[in-house]
Parts: structure tokens; C-alpha cells; sequence
């Protein structure tokens, strides 16, 4: 794997570790959150975005 593939990896996650802590301090609503997940999924590339879910229900653990 090259190290430009790492670095997107790593930095995709530290991106959407941010985004979830924004949506769960209520800084940013869920159609953020998604809009938020998919601008990180094209900036950054992961290596296995097919696998993710397009959209994460979240809703569901904040019950």
C-alpha cells in the first residue's frame, strides 16, 4: 500500500471522529452529519468505502 493511501486512511478517520463528535454534542443535525460523511468519504478516499453504510442511523443511540 502506498503512503499517500495510509495518510488519506488516517486522516478520513480523525475527519469523521470530529464529525461524530460535533453531531453528538449537538453542534451539527444529522443532515450535517451525513453531508459532513459523505464530504469526508470524497476528500479522503478510504481504502474500503464500498463496505460503509451510505448513511449511518444515529438517531437509533441517541435514544
Amino acid at each position: 500500500m502506498e503512503q499517500q493511501k495510509i495518510i488519506d486512511e488516517v486522516n478520513y478517520h480523525k475527519a469523521q471522529k470530529i464529525t461524530e463528535s460535533l453531531y453528538k454534542s449537538g453542534l451539527i443535525s444529522f443532515d450535517e452529519y451525513d453531508k459532513l460523511t459523505q464530504l469526508n468519504r470524497q476528500s479522503f478516499s478510504p481504502l474500503f468505502v464500498e463496505l460503509l453504510p451510505k448513511t449511518l442511523d444515529l438517531s437509533r443511540s441517541q435514544s
